[in-house]
């Protein structure tokens, strides 16, 4: 028995300015930080999926994909249906079939096919009544990062493309976090990180909250961690809980949360030797 013929891609291209197009500017107005990774999870999955296609009316398929996404049912739908609208996602093909299916995603890995004696996938039919089988590589077993022995032409070209979509990603970070010292260590610590599309959204919606915390407003930012130390601690891990005052307060590595009672201080708790509160 012959072996199936490759219809996947182990990276697509992902642009720098991305986040201003039509599409995820009205998933992030309606979503939030949600529909952004959900986008992005989305792709990763087609492009990993055989075929590039993806049929939800598998139970298995459509429970990976809430886990693979971390959204609820309703959300999800609600954010498809929005993809749909907005034709980024095949609209018949999702409203008849709920299969999922990027044109545009097929388009910009054409190159990858190349080299290959498989030709790249079509669009396919509206009129299948047989839920598709989910192949091992998208539900059985999440994606793994691509191992190969040998440094033939389209492996070294892979090399090529990841490391400028690293590159890419890093100058999102880089643009997004308030403290901008040590761009070349920071950059180092990014790489040895190399975080993809879920990783980076969970980075840049931490740092959004990092940026209202006590900790990170205090002193006009003077606490605010080196880029490549925040990387290095793995701080896209530290959690926040709101403050009375609507600030987040931090919770994670190498944050000692402040007693209760100096939180807690004011006038009729005066410690001797304090000065008096300005203003």
């Amino acid at each position: 028995m012959s072996r199936p013929q490759k219809q996947t891609v182990d990276y697509f291209p992902h642009d720098s300015d991305a986040s201003s197009s039509k599409t995820i500017f009205i998933l992030e107005t309606e979503f939030g930080n949600d529909g952004y990774a959900f986008w992005f999870k989305l792709l990763e999955l087609l492009a990993n999926s055989q075929g590039h296609v993806y049929d939800v009316r598998n139970p298995a398929a459509w429970r990976f994909l809430l886990a693979r996404t971390r959204v609820s049912s309703d959300l999800a739908e609600r954010i498809l249906q929005t993809l749909a609208e907005l034709e980024a996602i095949d609209s018949e093909l999702w409203q008849s079939q709920r299969m999922l299916w990027v044109q545009h995603l097929v388009d910009n890995v054409t190159d990858a096919y190349r080299n290959r004696k498989s030709s790249v996938p079509s669009r396919p039919s509206s009129n299948s009544q047989k839920p598709m089988v989910p192949e091992d590589s998208d539900v059985r077993n999440p994606p793994l990062a691509h191992v190969s022995n040998s440094e033939n032409p389209q492996t070294k070209l892979n090399k090529t493309k990841l490391n400028k979509t690293i590159h890419a990603r890093f100058e999102i970070f880089w643009k997004a976090y308030p403290k901008k010292r040590s761009k070349g260590q920071a950059e180092k610590a990014f790489t040895k990180v190399k975080p993809d599309e879920q990783l980076l959204a969970t980075m840049l919606a931490t740092i959004e909250r990092a940026k209202k915390s006590e900790g990170w407003l205090k002193d006009g930012g003077q606490f605010i961690p080196y880029p490549a130390t925040w990387l290095n601690r793995k701080c896209w891990e530290d959690e926040f809980q709101e403050t009375k005052g609507g600030r987040g307060e931090q919770r994670g590595k190498g944050v000692r949360p402040k007693p209760a009672q100096e939180r807690r201080r004011g006038p009729l708790t005066r410690i001797p030797g304090d000065k008096e509160p300005e203003g």
